[in-house]
């Protein structure tokens, strides 16, 4: 009986994780990919063949790893993204058989076909204007020019706007009509990269949960699941598609330390991960330290831990200089390395990150209730400072981990503030 109600569990969980994770990558193809309608499209493709290619810029090069699971594997599971905007502009631009009389008639109720000859009317007496204290008194000129500009029928443009839309897609330059174009394999890749965040937006939801299983209750582990779910769409001003696939193997890590996992494993982990965000995954080697470095251990022991952890922090550190030194030397970095100035002048750079990081803090109480949390919550202060060094903090999906890590609080702290009762002993107000 027991078996058969953690195996339903498990499946409540996965369509819940899997839903929530719906919902937001839904919002991120509104939001992010198509923030700019096409244009979006056509620099997410392109910053896509860029890195296969190996001629992006620096750091983004180095983190190919999600760029490779599309390009290998994503890009051919058809699950498609609805994005109505793009779509629409995709079919007004492309498609005649798009603008029915009903379409003709929706752009005649936003933009009255008597307002759009007065605006050519009173551009044609501009236009008049113009040339004539252009030519002042040759009148051959002036006749010539108010010709030429009577020639271009540029009125119809105004008057016609499916002529212009169909007109505008069909000078498009090849590669940025392959982006307008919905079913070109370009966007092929594009659809790659967001299932690729689905799928891996599930697997963070799930290795969460179990991190914060952990320390907690099923109830209160989900809770703190779901809120950090909640706090995660202020990423998106500025989201990374390696962003859940750094998160999972983080938190994966962070599952291992806290439950003792081998170390064999956790430097499997730390070395995928640092195809991603190896920034991130250096920072396993100082919680694993700071957890397993007890002060009753004798100085062969100490040894041993501390070893180990120079061991799985070299990892990321090695792949890096590897990268970046030997498969993609030609590399550069977009923007100066030193953020620092930056970050202390730009005043969304603290706003955004302490909004992000506001209901974890709430919690923070909560770290003395608990050794792992006790023991290895110094590691925070590191990463924020390398942050503030080297990136540029608005971009708040930088402190992912930092969520990550303090979302079992949540649930912790809401359950001492909001003890659960159940509905017998529960008085009706």
């Amino acid at each position: 009986m027991e078996e058969k109600y953690n195996i339903g569990r498990g499946v409540l969980l996965l369509i819940i994780f899997a839903l929530l994770s719906y919902i937001f990558t839904s919002m991120t193809v509104w939001t992010t990919d198509g923030k700019y309608l096409f244009v979006s499209r056509y620099l997410r493709i392109n910053q896509h063949n860029r890195v296969i290619s190996g001629e992006n810029f620096a750091p983004d090069q180095y983190r190919f790893g999600s760029y490779y699971l599309v390009e290998n594997l994503f890009k051919f599971i058809p699950f498609e993204w609805l994005d109505e905007n793009s779509e629409e502009l995709s079919k007004m631009l492309l498609s005649s058989d798009y603008w029915t009389e009903d379409k003709k008639g929706m752009i005649d109720s936003y933009f009255p076909l008597a307002e759009r000859e007065k605006l050519v009317s009173d551009l044609e007496k501009v236009i008049e204007e113009l040339v004539d204290s252009v030519t002042g008194k040759n009148l051959l000129l002036n006749n010539a020019l108010k010709a030429f500009a009577s020639s271009l029928n540029w009125q119809v443009y105004l008057t016609d706007p499916a002529t212009t839309a169909l007109l505008i897609g069909e000078r498009l330059p090849e590669d940025i009509k392959r982006a307008v174009e919905l079913s070109s394999d370009e966007n092929r890749i594009l659809n790659g990269h967001i299932t690729a965040r689905f799928f891996f937006n599930i697997l963070t939801l799930i290795l969460l949960y179990g991190f914060c299983r952990v320390f907690s209750s099923p109830s209160e582990s989900l809770l703190s699941t779901v809120i950090f779910q909640a706090i995660m769409p202020l990423t998106t001003m500025y989201f990374g598609w390696e962003t859940f696939h750094g998160a999972a193997l983080f938190i994966g890590g962070l599952l291992l330390i806290a439950k003792r996992g081998r170390f064999y494993l956790l430097c499997l982990l730390m070395a995928l991960g640092s195809l991603f965000r190896p920034d991130h995954m250096i920072f396993l080697s100082l919680i694993y330290l700071l957890f397993n470095l007890e002060s009753g251990l004798s100085w062969q022991k100490r040894a041993f831990i501390l070893s180990k952890s120079l061991i799985a922090g070299s990892i990321p550190a090695v792949l890096t200089f590897v990268v970046s030194r030997f498969i993609f030397p030609d590399a550069e970095y977009s923007v100066d390395l030193i953020q620092f100035r930056y970050n202390m002048t730009y005043i969304w750079s603290w706003i955004y990150p302490m909004i992000f990081a506001s209901i974890p803090l709430l919690f923070l109480r909560e770290v003395k209730r608990c050794g792992f949390f006790r023991k290895t919550w110094f590691w925070v202060l590191p990463f924020i400072a390398m942050n503030f060094l080297i990136a540029r903090t608005a971009e708040v999906r930088l402190f992912t981990p930092v969520i990550a890590f303090l979302a079992p609080l949540i649930g912790i702290g809401l359950q001492r503030f909001f003890p659960g009762r159940s509905m017998e002993n529960t008085a009706i107000e």
